[in-house]
């Protein structure tokens, strides 16, 4: 849980950094100003995450029932793994992704550059 809290705040080197990364270019390359918002709204995510990783993972267990509850199971580790890894396989190497999207978005943006007046 730690790792994808981490991907979700933008750690270098997982798959939610290239997205902010892209987040905050993109904006940038728009207004200036739009990419202060942006940055600060991905701080305060980023806080908030590990706000929560804190009070869920490493605080203090207030039902009986939960604290009975087991650990993860072999099938439930081996697809946490395969997520993990495509967290960071994602995160080191974006270009399938990208390029993927490539086409749609220029597609997209062509449509939304046509003034409608």
């Amino acid at each position: 849980m730690v790792l994808f809290a981490l991907a979700n705040s933008g750690l270098p080197g997982t798959s939610g950094f290239v997205g902010e990364f892209l987040v905050i270019i993109a904006s940038f390359k728009a207004n200036v100003w739009f990419a202060v918002l942006a940055g600060t709204t991905l701080i305060l995510g980023a806080a908030y995450s590990l706000w929560l990783v804190k009070r869920v993972v490493f605080g203090d267990v207030g039902n009986a029932q939960v604290a009975q509850l087991q650990d993860i199971n072999g099938r439930e580790a081996l697809i946490l793994g395969s997520l993990a890894f495509v967290v960071l396989l994602f995160g080191l190497w974006p270009a399938p992704l990208v390029e993927v999207m490539q086409t749609t978005l220029h597609n997209l943006v062509a449509h939304v550059a046509v003034s409608k007046l």
